[in-house]
This record gives C-alpha cells, sequence and structure tokens, in this order.
C-alpha cells in the first residue's frame, strides 16, 4: 500500500472526490462566464453546444445524465458510495443491516469505481474501471454493536485502501415510448480478498434505470430493474451459502425537481430477490423491504450528488436508519 496511515488514507479519498468536483465546477463556470474561453473550448472539444447533443435530447433528468457520463469521446467516469452508519453516529465504525442481505458488510465503507470511458456513438459508451474501497475510514475504533463476525471484519479491513474488481461496462441512452433510459451491462472480475476467499469469480449485470416525466413536469416515476448471474471458482460445500449465484430487484423511484440545482428523490426497495449455490432452484431470499430517500445536489451536468438515508418502513427506528451518500462524477 502506498499510503501507511488510516488517516491519511481518509483524507486522501476526500481530497480526491472534493477536487474532481471542485475541478469540474470551476471548469463548468469559466466557461459559462468567459466568452473567449467558450470560443477556445469549442475549438478544442469534441462536446456539442447543451441540448444539442442527441443524448441530452433524449435524456433531460440530471441523476440520469450524470449516471450516463461526459459527453466527450474521452472521458474520465466515477462513481462513489459512502456507507455510513445509523442516525445516531453516521460517522463510526458499524452499520445496521436494514435489508438483511447476506452480502451487506457491518462496517462502514467508502467505495468508489474510476475508469476511463470511450463514447462509441451518441447513444452507446463503453467503460473500463477498477474498484477503491475502504472500511471505516473515519473510525479506528471498533463500535459495541458488532456482532463476532463483524468485529472480525473491522479487524481485518479497517483503514486499508483496496483497489479491485475491474469492471467492463456497456451503457446505451435511449427513450422509448417517452420514459427517459439507460440499459447497462456490467461485467466485474473479483480480485478483492474477501470475496476471492468465498470463491466468487465473477458478477455479471444487465440492468434498466427508466424514469417518465409525464410530458416535461416537474415529477417523475420509474424503476430501476437488475438481473445478476454470479460465477465461482471454488466449489466447497462449506462455502456454497455464502457464495451469491443470482440477483433480481424491480425497485420503483419518485423524484420531483424542486429546483435546477436539487431534486428530491426516493427508491423503494420491496422487491429484492437473491439466491445462495447453497439454495435449491426454486428458493430465492427476499430481502427486507427498505427506502431510499434524500436530496440530489446537480453540481454539473457531469455531476451528480445524493445524500440519501435508508430505513425499513415497517420498523422505523434511528438505530435501524442508515445514512449514506452517493455520487457520480465524469471530467473531460
Amino acid at each position: 500500500m502506498i499510503f501507511t496511515n488510516r488517516f491519511y488514507r481518509s483524507i486522501f479519498i476526500l481530497f480526491l472526490f472534493c477536487f474532481l468536483s471542485f475541478k469540474e465546477a470551476q471548469a463548468a463556470s469559466s466557461t459559462s462566464s468567459s466568452p473567449s474561453i467558450s470560443t477556445i473550448n469549442a475549438k478544442n472539444s469534441d462536446k456539442k453546444p447543451d441540448g444539442t447533443d442527441k443524448t441530452d435530447q433524449l435524456i433531460t433528468n440530471r441523476n440520469l445524465r450524470s449516471l450516463n457520463g461526459s459527453l466527450s469521446t474521452w472521458s474520465f467516469a466515477s462513481t462513489w458510495n459512502y456507507q455510513g452508519g445509523d442516525l445516531a453516529k453516521p460517522v463510526g465504525s458499524s452499520r445496521p443491516n436494514v435489508t438483511g442481505a447476506q452480502d451487506i458488510a457491518e462496517v462502514q465503507n467508502l467505495s468508489g469505481s474510476v475508469g476511463v470511458s470511450y463514447r462509441l456513438t451518441e447513444t452507446d459508451r463503453l467503460t473500463f474501471g477498477v474498484g477503491l474501497q475502504m472500511a471505516s475510514p473515519f473510525s479506528s475504533e471498533p463500535d459495541s454493536k458488532f456482532s463476532s463476525a463483524g468485529r472480525k471484519e473491522f479487524e481485518r479491513t479497517q483503514g486499508e485502501l483496496d483497489a479491485s474488481n475491474p469492471v467492463l461496462t456497456y451503457r446505451k441512452v435511449m427513450k422509448p415510448f417517452g420514459v427517459q433510459s439507460i440499459l447497462t451491462v456490467t461485467s466485474t472480475y473479483y480480485t478483492q480478498d474477501a470475496q476471492v476467499q468465498k470463491g466468487l469469480e465473477t458478477r455479471n449485470d444487465i440492468s434498466l434505470n427508466s424514469l417518465y416525466d409525464f410530458g416535461g413536469s416537474r415529477f417523475s416515476a420509474g424503476a430501476a430493474v437488475l438481473g445478476g448471474v454470479f460465477t465461482h471458482n471454488k466449489d466447497a460445500a462449506s462455502l456454497r451459502n455464502s457464495q451469491a449465484a443470482y440477483e433480481f430487484y424491480a425497485l420503483p423511484i419518485t423524484e420531483f425537481e424542486i429546483n435546477d440545482f436539487m431534486n428530491w428523490r426516493a427508491v423503494y426497495r420491496y422487491y429484492w430477490y437473491q439466491q445462495s449455490r447453497g439454495q435449491g432452484s426454486s428458493e430465492w431470499t427476499t430481502l427486507d423491504p427498505t427506502i431510499s430517500t434524500g436530496i440530489g445536489f446537480s453540481i454539473t451536468r457531469d455531476i451528480f450528488v445524493y445524500p440519501n438515508i435508508q430505513f425499513n418502513p415497517e420498523d422505523v427506528r434511528a438505530d435501524r436508519t442508515n445514512v449514506g451518500m452517493s455520487a457520480n462524477i465524469s471530467l473531460f
């Protein structure tokens, strides 16, 4: 590891996140405020003026635009996700598992994917990236809420900056029947120690994120649908219950545009199913229903930040409500 101290590793990731957001926002501000700079950028960039690119004609939702990425042929693409603790202690070391999923860590973590994106056509792009993850980036003290397994996980992973799990992603922008949609096909090759030890080899997903704005209104509704298949390179009977085999979800989404900068967003995670290799072909684990809601901030066209909370609507308690933040950041 390049970084040998937990504090400096945490500062590095936060600095990287803030720096990328600041540089993109600064570039957007400079371009819009200076005619001479706008002229120079127009000559040296393959981006079209706002609203004239086919992607922006198909997709007006700010979160979906940032998810798809920059309008340049080549760009830097990244996604970030902070999975924090409960409302009483949002920044610490432990987090409640409100979904009941087997693959949800008990340790708070900051994760992301950074990569290079190539725009094949106006509506198609290919991105190659690598995952970054740090467990409990802001606390070196184990929480009393940890189970024995969670405490072992904390002691093994706390403060380590892990670069692993290369991922190849294809995205296509479309608007069937007036519904703004992004089709995504992703293949991830597992190199992270915890997943390698379980015998996980690859994860292969196909997903569709769609929203309908009812003729240009401020309110939108849609869904995120995903089907995932895992491959494995270990076949020990003792591992089969911990090895994910299939995953499927269909999650309704609602959004309301507050102004040009903010929108309220909610994801209703009621239909989420997983199957391990240890289960029969007709056996599925249904995850506990949860709702994720928060205010999304559109920093620029290519940067969208979404602080949120997640809770079980059937068991609403402060100590069973997670806080989190996700972000899509594209540069150039």
